[in-house]
């Protein structure tokens, strides 16, 4: 059964039958994924790609997946989408998954400190950067959303530094552009093209810092167009760009 059907099939269960048999299902039916019936139907590795429909009509989501055009359709939903950046609902289901046992915590966000230590002068010095620090770890990922959606703002002065500074004194460089480079002790740090300033030629990589490590997957989904990287494997990505 394709999965279109099999998902109406799914929501139908939901309500109630006729006397002549058919489910009495609401004509302007929306498709949600937090819809016990629909996750329920969906095969493994499908949450995550499906995420792009959410509140758009059922019986036109059910036609979409079904068609032979889906994957053209699938990437214009992901260009439209990820213009508008996350929702403040969406936003919130992120914060759950990134902490699902506790409240947002103090003690993360080591991990970019720690491995861009190793990330050679030579290399990170192209890059041009911004950490998002200075601020709550949630109001972070608030402010990379804004950013990636919306663009620097113009009116604003945006601070930049080098990924890694021309004479790093390595480990004992410290926190921050007090080091010559980016801020490296928040959440995530946005990166621009080889030799280029970020106002230039806009956010085109984005380091996430260790505590934003489970929803790098939804961030891929969201802005296809940037190349997100775990700090523990940021070494490895940048020496590849300019290898």
């Amino acid at each position: 059964m394709k999965l279109g059907i099999k998902l109406l099939n799914a929501v139908k269960r939901a309500y109630p039958v006729s006397a002549g048999g058919k489910s009495i299902v609401p004509p302007k039916i929306n498709f949600s994924l937090k819809n016990p019936y629909v996750l329920e139907a969906l095969p493994e590795g499908k949450l995550s790609e499906l995420q792009v429909f959410e509140g758009k009509k059922l019986k036109t989501v059910s036609r979409v997946l079904d068609s032979e055009d889906y994957p053209q359709i699938l990437s214009r939903y992901k260009k439209i989408t990820s213009k508008k950046g996350f929702s403040d609902e969406e936003l919130q289901v992120l914060y759950k998954k990134a902490f699902p046992n506790i409240k947002v915590p103090t003690d993360v966000n080591y991990d970019a400190f720690v491995f861009l230590n190793n990330l050679a002068s030579e290399i990170g010095s192209k890059f041009d950067a911004h950490g998002l620090a200075k601020i709550g770890v949630a109001d972070q990922l608030r402010q990379l959303n804004t950013l990636l959606s919306k663009g620097i703002d113009k009116n604003k002065r945006f601070y930049t530094a080098p990924l890694v500074a021309k004479n790093s004194a390595g480990a004992g460089a410290g926190l921050g552009t007090a080091g010559g480079h980016a801020y490296r002790d928040g959440s995530f740090i946005v990166v621009g093209e080889p030799s280029k300033l970020i106002e230039e030629s806009g956010i085109k990589h984005v380091i996430v810092n260790d505590a934003y490590y489970n929803i790098i997957d939804d961030l891929r989904q969201k802005f296809p167009q940037i190349g997100f990287v775990r700090a523990d494997e940021a070494v490895e990505y940048f020496t590849k760009l300019l290898s």
